[in-house]
């Protein structure tokens, strides 16, 4: 018998690289982005306009999110329940949807079906119905969804905190709007925003799946080439939001909360940046992982937490660097005065080992990331809506095989300032209201319950 004692070597992956599109465009103006992905026999589209959040009127945030609920609930003389049994025929999945830096259409069917579900998507965004009871429930429906939402710590963070980093910025506010702008959304001002901004020279079709039997730009030709939109222009440019870059701290009191629910956050940088892949490697090692250094300490070492982790996240306009967990009540403070320190220690002290392993996570995963014909699809949506390049992916992925600790420590050093966050507490002010006080990080900004 053959006893081994250490694990035999395991290779490393070979290098991966995105698919590769194939684009074209119809004579209305609708660019087709085609990513064939052999083996993948449910087909993903996403219909993508190049309308931001800032489109919307200030005082009827939440009209693009109610337009895209409202667009599968009925259109080309289907009511919605026909419209849904048409979709189900099809074995399809169609919703469309508002985010901060896009609207999107999407679809999922299988390769057999692909054309009659291209028809339903067509339908849904040229001859939508908008039908005022329809439109009623989505409203409801909407409201209610805001309403429950207050019920949960975190979401409340969240929203805080976006308001604490944005000020006025439309950034600063609910995706899908507040309730009072949501009140104050009509029918006609759903109509009115699908007129002005969903035509097809503002949009990509976006498309993957395994195309060995069919031909998708001949389906989208089909059911999109005699769609016409005459007199829209371009999306207006809308000013990159401002990140508050300098600390401040806010509480916000939810009575008799075992947990309060942190959210510390500062500047960061976008994809775009020659600093990304460094940064990404470099947060990984800080807080990007289970095994990260902020977990460690919060969860494995002091037991006040289930997890806690910090992420990148990135817009068109705007990155930010964010901290986020959920810790006993008696524990805040002192917790957030560890996420401090550890943010503050982790400048220059990034390992070999940790850059190693940041590397290897991000590299030798992308493979079985971008497997299904949806990764592909919401990929190309995030660096279309964020005005990357379609070799992304395969140029950031050099770029992280390329980092060294120098440059992983160097941007973390560039890009983090632990000293001027962002820091907002949902919590027992009762319980942890002198304590944040005698922190010192900064003046403590109390607000009122939800």
């Amino acid at each position: 018998m053959t006893v081994r004692e250490l694990p035999p070597d395991v290779p490393r992956a070979a290098d991966w690289r995105f698919p590769t599109a194939v684009e074209r465009r119809l004579d209305n103006g609708l660019r087709v982005l085609m990513y064939d992905c052999r083996g993948q026999y449910v087909v993903s589209a996403s219909l993508l306009f190049d309308v931001d959040l800032g489109a919307e009127p200030r005082s009827r945030e939440g009209v693009a999110g109610l337009t895209g609920r409202c667009m599968s609930r009925g259109a080309a003389g289907r009511s919605a329940e026909e419209f849904a049994d048409a979709i189900a025929l099809c074995g399809a999945d169609l919703d469309a949807a508002a985010f901060a830096d896009g609207f999107a259409i999407r679809l999922s069917v299988a390769t057999t079906n692909l054309s009659p579900a291209l028809g339903l998507m067509a339908d849904a965004v040229i001859r939508p119905t908008f039908a005022a009871e329809e439109f009623a429930k989505e409203r409801r429906l909407r409201l209610q969804e805001i309403d429950q939402s207050h019920a949960y710590p975190e979401h409340v963070a969240t929203e805080d905190l976006n308001g604490a980093l944005f000020g006025e910025a439309r950034s600063a506010r609910p995706v899908g709007g507040a309730a009072d702008t949501v009140e104050q959304v009509e029918r006609v001002d759903v109509v009115a925003y699908a007129t002005t901004h969903l035509h097809p020279g503002n949009a990509t079709m976006i498309i993957a799946g395994d195309f060995t039997s069919v031909d998708p730009f001949a389906a989208i030709a089909e059911h999109f080439g005699a769609w016409s939109h005459p007199g829209c222009e371009p999306a207006a440019a809308v000013g990159r939001p401002v990140v508050h870059d300098t600390r401040q701290l806010m509480l916000r009191d939810w009575p008799d909360a075992p947990q309060s629910a942190l959210r510390l956050a500062g500047p960061g940088i976008l994809r775009g940046d020659p600093r990304w892949p460094s940064m990404f490697v470099a947060n990984f090692a800080v807080g990007g992982n289970f095994s990260s250094r902020i977990n460690t300490v919060l969860r494995e070492e002091k037991g006040v937490t289930y997890g806690a982790g910090s992420s990148l996240d990135t817009g068109r306009g705007a990155g930010v660097f964010t901290v986020s967990t959920a810790v006993r009540t008696d524990a805040t403070a002192t917790s957030l005065a560890d996420i401090v320190a550890i943010l503050s220690d982790a400048a220059g002290t990034l390992t070999d080992d940790e850059v190693e392993r940041g590397i290897r996570a991000a590299t030798e995963s992308a493979a079985l990331g971008y497997e299904r014909a949806e990764a592909v699809v919401s990929r190309v949506e995030m660096m279309l809506s964020q005005g990357l390049p379609l070799d992304y992916v395969d140029t950031n992925l050099a770029g992280v095989r390329a980092v060294t600790t120098a440059s992983a420590n160097a941007a973390y050093v560039d890009v983090v300032d632990p000293a001027n966050l962002s820091v907002v507490v949902v919590g027992d002010a009762a319980a942890v209201r002198q304590p944040q006080s005698s922190w010192g990080y900064s003046d403590l900004r109390e607000v009122l319950p939800t």
